[in-house]
């Protein structure tokens, strides 16, 4: 699959989010949130709520220069590790698994950004870093299992 293929289906997914979807994806990742420290919490839902929302506008803005080809094996092995999360099967976890279908790959494949923001600070106040287009994240290799995507992230461990 091409680059600009792979944009365009996410684009279409990303046109049907509604705000209504975008506030059920807030009350998942707080329930998902509970047992971070207290001082964490509030910034981590906010950080991730704002990185969805601002790329799922730049998906729905996104216009594509560049076509290369996508690495369909990684982008089928992506979806299947968002799918085996689901637990729940609440209305809520299940907008957050089809939104981070949309957002995952886009991330990857697309923008070659971090599954989270340079802005997120996680637990011991460390956070990614970006040198030179290279970004490095703290907790890659404290979270590299089987239910993680960090494995798939574009971040290097520091």
């Amino acid at each position: 699959m091409k680059a600009k293929e792979l944009l365009k289906k996410l684009k279409e997914k990303a046109e049907n989010f509604s705000i209504y979807d975008i506030i059920a994806i807030k009350c998942f990742i707080e329930k998902d949130a509970k047992y971070l420290p207290e001082k964490y919490k509030e910034d981590y839902i906010n950080a991730m709520i704002k990185y969805y929302i601002d790329t799922l506008n730049e998906i729905k803005s996104k216009e594509i220069c560049e076509d290369y080809e996508i690495d369909e094996k990684k982008l089928n092995e992506l979806i299947n590790r968002i799918e085996s999360f689901k637990k729940y099967n609440s209305e809520e976890e299940k907008k957050f698994i089809e939104l981070s279908k949309i957002i995952c790959p886009y991330l990857l494949f697309i923008a070659k950004k971090p599954f989270h923001p340079e802005y997120l600070i996680f637990p011991g106040g460390l956070k990614i870093i970006k040198d030179n287009n290279i970004y490095y994240c703290p907790v890659k290799e404290k979270q590299l299992n089987e239910y993680s995507l960090c494995e798939f992230c574009v971040a290097k461990p520091i």
